[in-house]
């Protein structure tokens, strides 16, 4: 994964020569755009425990802004007065090292790198359009697959929760730790046990899991952040 100072120097060449205050006030307009979007796309409060997590925790900014240049609004246009794309996400990486959100970072710098080619740009902001409504086509797990088991259980909560962010994954693990009487979180359940795998705690920044009723040794949430990456990367890069 490539480290934050790299992406940062990548980001500052691409946004260019542009004095801090009109820098800034470039970036805050496109964070509340995308912070808009999501209130817009996200709808009315839900009822159940699952779907009302999800519906609170904002994703990446970065798939937000994917998604308002893939719908062609007006909007983005607007805020980014003739900057390219590739500039757009550019500026939520520096928001997101501002804000120190690593994961927001490295999920700005890969639409950052895609969208200097308009083709590659089209394609990443359609496969982020079907992610956010949950219809992203997932490839099926087979029982045999040969991936380590943090990777199987997250690519099951992804393709159920229709989220590839750590935020609202490790809100989803503690709903499942909960017991939370919700079909959905029942059936994401039951999908996981049928993988081997059950969460049992989550603790000084660790991640604590069984793989077929045996303790696994436990995973950061950096390790977690990694692997959400990997997946991000083969599904939408």
């Amino acid at each position: 994964m490539t480290n934050l100072s790299s992406i940062e120097g990548e980001a500052s060449r691409l946004v260019g020569r542009l004095p801090e205050p009109e820098r800034r006030n470039l970036q805050q307009a496109l964070a509340d755009l995308c912070e808009d979007h999501w209130r817009e796309l996200r709808g009315r409060e839900p009822a159940t425990p699952l779907a009302r997590a999800l519906w609170e925790i904002t994703p990446p900014l970065a798939d937000l802004c994917a998604d308002l240049y893939g719908l062609g609004d007006v909007r983005l246009d607007e805020v980014l007065q003739g900057r390219k794309p590739a500039q757009a996400f550019a500026l939520l990486v520096l928001v997101a090292i501002e804000r120190g959100d690593a994961e927001g970072a490295h999920a700005a710098y890969e639409p950052m790198m895609l969208f200097q080619s308009p083709e590659a740009g089209a394609r990443y902001a359609e496969g982020v359009a079907k992610l956010l409504r949950g219809k992203l086509g997932w490839p099926p797990l087979h029982h045999h697959e040969s991936i380590p088991p943090l990777m199987k259980a997250l690519r099951l909560m992804v393709a159920h929760t229709g989220r590839c962010d750590v935020r609202a994954l490790l809100r989803v693990i503690g709903l499942l730790l909960a017991d939370q009487a919700d079909d959905a979180l029942e059936g994401l359940r039951a999908a996981l046990i049928e993988a081997g795998t059950r969460f049992t705690g989550v603790d000084d920044g660790l991640i604590r899991f069984e793989l077929h009723g045996q303790a696994h040794k436990p995973v950061t949430v950096r390790q977690l952040g990694e692997t959400l990456a990997e997946i991000r990367q083969r599904q939408l890069g």
